[in-house]
């Protein structure tokens, strides 16, 4: 008779078996410390014990929806939002330039030249008639907006503009240019920035009559309506320009308050009212400003600060005169 007695395989037990499974409580616990207080860095895609900053786990797969709402309740899976300043929105597609393929290796001679020709015709076909005649006017915009240095709100205001423009027919006779400089005119005086026609004359070599005109048939055949520009509208920004004091700015903000309601000021420009109220503020406060130096910046001749410095400094007399009386 045998010693060894037989055994059956279910009642061979291994001690790594028998012992409790830990590695639920492992994984809420932190290797190097043991404290229970880790969170998740979901920009990091990292867990990480709160106690002693010790990174538990790395590279975490998000387990959020896949989709990202950007208008409304609309859901898009992929990619980033449509953006008014690409002329297919951002969402055409391109060849691209690489001589590899997906693997890594070289593309022989014949898949080039292939590659070449559909490269081609992908540029070709990419845009349709609006987006091909609105490309360029893009790329003016851009252009004009950094010289003018304008917001990116600004930009994307005047784009919108810009495409309705085109869709509508408007350019059509009409310089690019014009069109462009028109947009800005518009859009800026829509946002309560407004910038004036010297100064996108000189950003663009168009005339002041031909931006003017533009604006004013853009603004007819799309209904796009703004509020008048105000004197107080340019007073910051030239006195933020001209790197004056900020007394003089406030003295101007407060001189063209004043005469607001002065009839004799209605009919004037109100870049004029604007370098006026500034060059009398600084002279009221001792400040060194030259008419020159308002005149290049504002694009307005000496003469007209002359004269509107003269009907403020009227009008400033009338409102005093009762008041002495009184």
């Amino acid at each position: 008779m045998s010693q060894f007695t037989s055994t059956n395989a279910s009642d061979v037990r291994f001690k790594r078996e028998l012992q409790p499974d830990s590695s639920a409580s492992d994984a809420a616990r932190c290797p190097n410390c043991g404290s229970f207080a880790l969170y998740v860095d979901p920009v990091r895609g990292e867990r990480v014990c709160d106690n002693c900053g010790f990174v538990v786990d790395e590279s975490l797969v998000d387990q959020g929806p896949d989709w990202t709402t950007f208008e409304g309740d609309d859901r898009i899976r992929a990619g980033p939002p449509p953006s008014v300043m690409a002329p297919d929105k951002g969402l055409g597609s391109m060849v691209g330039n690489g001589l590899r393929d997906a693997k890594g290796n070289p593309i022989d001679a014949r898949s080039v030249a292939a590659l070449n020709r559909l490269r081609r015709v992908s540029q070709w076909t990419r845009y349709d008639r609006t987006e091909r005649a609105l490309a360029p006017g893009l790329a003016q915009l851009s252009s004009l907006s950094s010289r003018l240095g304008l917001a990116p709100a600004f930009r994307e205001r005047a784009a919108i503009i810009l495409r309705k423009a085109i869709e509508a027919g408007l350019s059509r006779g009409r310089s690019m240019d014009a069109i462009v400089a028109a947009v800005v005119y518009l859009a800026a005086k829509q946002l309560g920035a407004p910038r004036g026609l010297h100064e996108l004359s000189e950003a663009t070599g168009v005339t002041v009559h031909r931006i003017s005109l533009t604006a004013k048939v853009i603004s007819r055949e799309l209904g796009v309506f703004s509020r008048a520009s105000r004197a107080e509208d340019f007073v910051p920004r030239f006195a933020s320009q001209l790197g004056l004091d900020p007394r003089v700015g406030e003295r101007s903000l407060a001189l063209v308050a004043q005469v607001k309601d002065s009839k004799v000021l209605e009919a004037n420009s109100p870049v004029g009212i604007a370098a006026g109220a500034l060059y009398l503020a600084s002279e009221e406060l001792g400040v060194p400003l030259t008419q020159a130096q308002i005149a290049r910046l504002t694009g307005v001749s000496e003469v007209t600060i002359r004269k509107h410095y003269r009907l403020l400094k009227e009008s400033l007399a009338e409102k005093e005169t009762p008041l002495e009386a009184a």
